[in-house]
């Protein structure tokens, strides 16, 4: 009987080192959530110029933003790339006149080109468009937030 139970209890611990195989990350802002005078979010499905915007401005929606990323499980992944995804960015402008940029793709790629990563994370982050109870207005291309495959 002991054999067993050790046997099973080196079963369960192989297993969870199995599950374990991905290092995961973290977004760690450079700047506090104080420091966002509003977040613009963006969004299109397959193609940009069908982008719409909105922006958040009531605080505490801020801090819920802020909180969702920086909570984010984030793994060094290789997404491939998807043609006609949606895309739901984010654009966090900051009271000193900078922004930082967050670009989410359907297929679970979230990249920041100010933030110089491009992580894979299975949460839904795209939901967060059709969760915020804001005005949606159509925007511009060139509006958009950029991103390159390599930074």
């Amino acid at each position: 009987m002991k054999k067993a139970i050790g046997l099973i209890a080196l079963l369960i611990l192989m297993m969870g080192l199995v599950g374990c195989n991905g290092e995961t990350v973290n977004i760690d802002f450079p700047f506090a959530v104080g420091d966002v005078d509003n977040i613009e979010m963006y969004h299109y499905a397959g193609v940009p110029v069908s982008a719409e915007k909105k922006v958040v401005v009531a605080k505490n929606d801020i801090t819920d933003l802020y909180n969702m990323f920086e909570d984010l499980l984030l793994k060094e992944k290789q997404v491939e790339e998807t043609t006609g995804a949606d895309v739901t960015s984010f654009r966090f402008n900051l009271s000193d006149g900078t922004n930082y940029e967050l670009i989410y793709v359907e297929n679970g790629k979230l990249i920041s080109p100010t933030g110089n990563f491009e992580y894979f994370t299975s949460s839904d982050v795209g939901s967060y468009w059709s969760n915020i109870d804001l005005e949606a207005v159509s925007v511009e291309e060139s509006e958009l937030p950029k991103y390159f495959d390599q930074f």
